[in-house]
């Protein structure tokens, strides 16, 4: 997860560099900006005046090549209009007929984005409810779309990995729609699928935590904690992971208990019980063999056995704990006195 995190970061630096240049760039272009405070109102008018005359002008230029059906100068001029004018009343219907287009051109992102422009400047549009469809079928066809080949090199991720934009986007644009909780659950596959697991954690988490009722939630727990189990190197590393997995996994045993996978959860569960107590039994090694410190070593052979009572850990535990109270005290090497007392 670690190194994950570290690929991930030096993009998102960029980014949020690129966002900082860019909205500096724009103050610093803005033309509202180089107004004066006394020729303020005129100017703004002359603006306006020019947003106007240059719209008029696209719309007559559209009115032109829909007479003699010149599709493809139509779809310039939707570009356009979309591009300069998105707040523009003739932008909804520039930006449902360029997506239409570009869907049946199965150019998935293309048709999202133009699609996402009536969303967030004119969400009063009549057909918002088939643009809300499209927008996930664009998502959907793209996660399922064969990724080029980069080199020669084949893709390893089951999925087009592309497509993550778009669910998450989607879900963040209509966060009360019913299939929202399906894009955040598609997200996470399409992550999961290229080892992005932190990409895939947050869109689970987020599933959780604001869809708590979704026919989908079941399928994040059980998706989230074998993601932490991925992390579980070994009981001497990674208990933070094997916790997150642990807690991950009792959650879907208290909520989904009649679940088809609840087998697949409780062998999971009881390995990760075992990975913990073995660490606790490690820990109290360490006081047992190593500093002759009994009562640290107690401590930790019970909190073992207490975490996983039937775990091989816990049976270790045990015995240690039995040669603890017969007053054995180990004197020579550790290998040697575990022989000794037959502790594995």
């Amino acid at each position: 997860m670690k190194n994950t995190y570290l690929r991930l970061n030096p993009l998102l630096l960029i980014l949020l560099s690129l966002t900082c240049l860019q909205s500096n760039v724009n103050a610093s272009l803005n033309p509202l900006k180089w107004l004066s405070t006394k020729n303020s109102t005129s100017e703004v008018i002359a603006v306006e005046d020019s947003f106007e005359k240059d719209t008029e002008r696209l719309v007559k230029k559209l009115a032109k090549f829909k007479a003699i059906d010149n599709k493809k100068a139509e779809q310039k001029i939707y570009k356009k209009i979309i591009l300069k004018h998105p707040r523009a009343s003739i932008a909804k219907e520039a930006a449902y007929n360029r997506g239409i287009y570009l869907l049946n051109k199965e150019k998935w992102s293309d048709a999202f984005n133009a699609f996402s422009i009536i969303k967030r400047y004119h969400p009063d549009f009549s057909k918002l409810d088939s643009v809300i469809e499209l927008q996930f079928q664009c998502a959907e066809n793209l996660m399922h779309q064969v990724k080029k080949k980069t080199l020669g090199f084949k893709n390893h991720s089951t999925y087009n990995t592309e497509s993550i934009a778009l669910f998450i986007s989607y879900a963040s644009l209509y966060p009360y729609n019913e299939k929202a909780p399906l894009a955040l659950l598609n997200s996470a596959k399409v992550s999961e699928s290229d080892k992005e697991y932190d990409v895939a954690v947050v869109s689970l988490k987020n599933l959780i935590n604001n869809y708590p009722d979704s026919e989908y939630t079941a399928e994040a727990y059980f998706m989230i904690a074998h993601i932490y189990s991925k992390f579980i190197k070994g009981p001497e590393y990674d208990l933070e992971s094997t916790r997150e997995a642990i807690r991950y996994c009792e959650d879907f045993l208290a909520l989904y208990p009649k679940h088809e996978e609840i087998a697949t959860i409780e062998i999971l569960y009881e390995r990760l019980l075992n990975s913990l107590a073995t660490n606790r039994v490690l820990l109290a090694d360490y006081y047992y063999f190593n500093k002759r410190d009994n009562i640290a070593a107690i401590i930790f052979y019970n909190e073992a056995i207490t975490i996983a009572p039937n775990s091989q850990a816990a049976i270790e535990a045990r015995e240690r704990l039995e040669a603890i109270e017969t007053g054995i005290r180990p004197t020579t090497g550790r290998n040697l006195i575990k022989k000794l007392f037959f502790i594995k």
